[in-house]
């Protein structure tokens, strides 16, 4: 109980951090606009004038040329509004808001379009489409915050075009932002955040001027300016005292190198701070806002300033840590692979075939068809299907003579409940609903059948167990299997082990367990492969939100190599297969029968195949799971199939058949499982090698530490998260 109750609380808990990473990457999915549906802000031409004059309340008179790069989704389905954030928020007690005075359409010739003020707001386009055109087009509406979805409340400036479809509009808008300068006790700030979040993203270019009336500009030692933003943490400006006669003006010329950004500096902001003699240079009529006497500012703001400036370095420390143990962790696993792949040669011989065989057309020999299925499949992604090889092992019952099929009534098809199996022939000894039964009945003389392979036996017996006399429906040996528990896994279990008991016995495999090499090296490119994605398209994007970002790509490399190091192990097992020289031979053999049958070449070859040839075509084609290509060549090549009751009789060329085998199976594997899950047996896994050198391969077969490691490792992230937002 107490084991069920650490699994239940470790689901519970994955669930709980899958659906948080599921969530942050929808948020992260959202910022990504429809390619084909936008909208952008490209570049932007921004000029700032300090006004410090009676009534003026700190403002900065604004003339701002915009350029969009619109790209509708249809020509039926244009752009009727576009935007221009104007944020309105509250700072020190005061609101900083915008009057806007102008909107101008600025043409490619340089003419100048003049917007009117729109009397109301509007969102919908059935507004435009409206006979009036009182709302628009050539209008413009300065929707005033806080934003209000149910006020329709924006914190925007739009502009009614008449339905952009494709096209690069520019626009130039003057705007008073009231409240941009502060007066303290000590000191003053001018504080301007231009541009920033989703409005930022796609910026080809800034330039900006902020232009400050000598009057009121401070000397130099008298005053600090400082930018904040971008991936670098701030950017280039220039000061000069000429540039505009009557002005002192602080420059930005930023292209698109400059303008890249990250979660934690999504942002492009410009402050001037003066103090000394000049402390209230450019506020003499600054709004009185909370701290207006407060001699304590300004070692605030420098201390703002400085933790910034450590905050961003601490950034740049963690990237750079991270990244580091992103290379060395590649480094490892690399290395991991490459030792790992030594010492597997080293301790192991696979051998090489005498010659390779792309196409065999004889049978190499009597084999079993459930281990012929294996064999062919053994160095494959691919395993053998239990249903192909029962319907395999059916046949060549069929094919030897030991039992055939009828239906029960002669006038309806060969549905699984009109099939009756018919028991040719009985030994002397055999087991019957569980009791020894005695008889000297032998309806064929054995003497005349082939011997039976383990699997057939197996089958064989099945059936004498569970028929009446010498029949029994199809219908009915189904449920009899599906209920005798106890039979119908020693069954089960005799036909898996019969691979592992013949390739020993008759000299295929080196050993036992001889395909563990293969499944531990697919079981840890499995675990590389989903590794790798899952630090490429969660880990990373959800990293990418915290400080660290994406740790200048090294998630992204350890990704990239886990994926390569996972292709490279899928590659390299499949010549793990611990095969001997007889049987590396054998398989390729096999292995050319199988690419003969499943190819073009049986249906074009012109040779004469007898039917008994054909017969043991369909039967390994029926193990392989490729049957109906034989079937498809018989129909052509093989006119008269009359001397063989296999391939002359219907059932076992329609999808009936394998429909009904395939019943078999399930019923089979399922009162199998019921009967080792009320036994309490269950599988193992084992190996001779060290813990630490097969750890990767254990975590992915043990699902509940699979749980355990993915939970840690999304709660270590997310209390890293939750720890940095706490710091903010």
């Amino acid at each position: 109980m107490k084991g069920k109750a650490k699994s239940t609380l470790g689901i519970i808990i994955f669930l709980v951090l899958l659906a948080n990473v599921f969530h942050k990457f929808s948020v992260l999915f959202d910022e990504f606009p429809n390619p084909f549906d936008y909208a952008r802000i490209t570049d932007v031409s921004y000029k700032g004038i300090i006004v410090d004059e009676p009534e003026s309340y700190g403002k900065i008179a604004v003339t701002e040329r915009i350029t969009f790069d619109v790209h509708a989704a249809s020509k039926d389905n244009p752009f009727w509004e576009l935007w221009r954030d104007l944020p309105e928020s509250y700072i020190d007690g005061e609101k900083v808001d915008y009057t806007v005075k102008s909107v101008k359409q600025i043409l490619d010739d340089g003419t100048e379009i003049i917007y009117v003020e729109s009397p109301k707001l509007y969102w919908d386009d059935s507004d435009y489409l409206s006979s009036s055109t009182l709302y628009g087009p050539g209008k413009w509406y300065h929707s005033e915050g806080p934003y209000s979805e149910y006020s329709r409340q924006y914190e925007c400036l739009l502009f009614y075009v008449d339905g952009i479809y494709r096209e690069n509009i520019t626009f130039e808008i003057e705007y008073e932002m009231n409240n941009a300068a502060f007066r303290y006790g000590d000191c003053s700030e001018l504080y301007l955040s231009f541009y920033s979040g989703d409005t930022i993203k796609y910026l080809d270019s800034f330039n900006a001027q902020i232009l400050i009336p000598n009057k009121d500009m401070p000397r130099n030692g008298n005053y600090e300016s400082h930018t904040y933003g971008t991936s670098l943490g701030n950017f280039a400006y220039t000061e000069s005292a000429n540039v505009n006669p009557g002005y002192y003006t602080f420059s930005f010329n930023l292209d698109k190198e400059d303008l890249k950004f990250d979660p934690y500096s999504n942002y492009l902001e410009f402050t001037l701070i003066s103090y000394g003699t000049d402390k209230h240079k450019f506020t003499d009529y600054a709004s009185r806002n909370l701290y207006y006497y407060d001699n304590n500012v300004l070692p605030e703001l420098r201390y703002e300033h400085q933790e910034y400036e450590e905050d961003y370095n601490s950034r740049m420390n963690l990237k750079k840590a991270t990244l580091f143990v992103c290379l060395i962790a590649s480094a490892l696993v690399i290395a991991y692979i490459y030792f790992r792949t030594k010492k597997i040669e080293k301790d192991n011989t696979f051998y090489e075939p005498y010659e390779q065989i792309d196409y065999f057309r004889e049978i190499p020999s009597d084999l079993d068809p459930l281990f012929a299925s294996e064999l062919v499949f053994c160095k494959d992604s691919l395993s053998s299907n239990y249903s192909n090889a029962y319907s395999a092992i059916v046949l060549d019952l069929v094919r030897k003579g030991y039992i055939s099929t009828e239906r029960i009534d002669n006038s309806k098809d060969w549905t699984s409940n009109n099939v009756k199996i018919i028991v040719n022939y009985k030994p002397t000894s055999y087991f019957n609903n569980n009791e020894l039964v005695n008889s000297d009945m032998n309806i064929n003389d054995k003497t005349n059948l082939e011997p039976l392979t383990p699997s057939e036996d197996a089958f064989f017996k099945l059936i004498i167990r569970h028929s009446k006399g010498n029949e029994i429906s199809m219908d009915e040996f189904q449920k009899k299997i599906s209920s005798d528990y106890d039979n119908t896994n020693s069954f089960v279990k005799n036909v898996e082990n019969s691979t592992v008991n013949i390739g020993i016995s008759q000299g295929y495999f080196q050993r036992a367990n001889f395909d563990y090499l293969m499944e531990r090296s697919r079981t840890l490119s499995t675990f590389f492969m989903l590794l790798g994605i899952a630090f490429i398209i969660i880990i990373n994007p959800v990293l990418s939100t915290l400080p660290m970002g994406t740790a200048f790509g090294g998630f992204t490399i350890l990704g990239c190599v886990l994926i390569i190091c996972s292709i490279y192990l899928k590659k390299v097992s499949k010549k793990y297969i611990l095969l001997t020289q007889f049987g590396e031979n054998e398989y390729t053999k096999w292995r050319g029968l199988y690419n003969f049958l499943k190819g073009d070449t049986l249906m074009n070859e012109r040779t004469i195949i007898e039917l008994p040839l054909w017969e043991k075509y369909l039967v390994y084609a029926t193990a392989f799971g490729i049957s109906q290509n034989v079937i498809s060549a018989l129909k052509i090549r093989c006119e008269d199939t009359t001397p063989s009751p296999m391939l002359s009789n219907s059932y076992y060329l329609s999808s009936n058949f394998y429909v009904s085998i395939s019943r078999f199976q399930s019923s089979a594997h399922s009162a199998s499982y019921q009967s080792r899950y009320s036994s309490g047996i269950h599988g193992g896994y084992g190996g001779r090698w060290p813990w630490w050198w097969r750890w990767p391969e254990e975590v992915i077969k043990n699902k509940r530490s699979m749980i355990y490691v993915i939970d840690l490792l999304f709660l270590s992230l997310l209390t890293h998260h939750t720890l940095m937002t706490n710091k903010s």
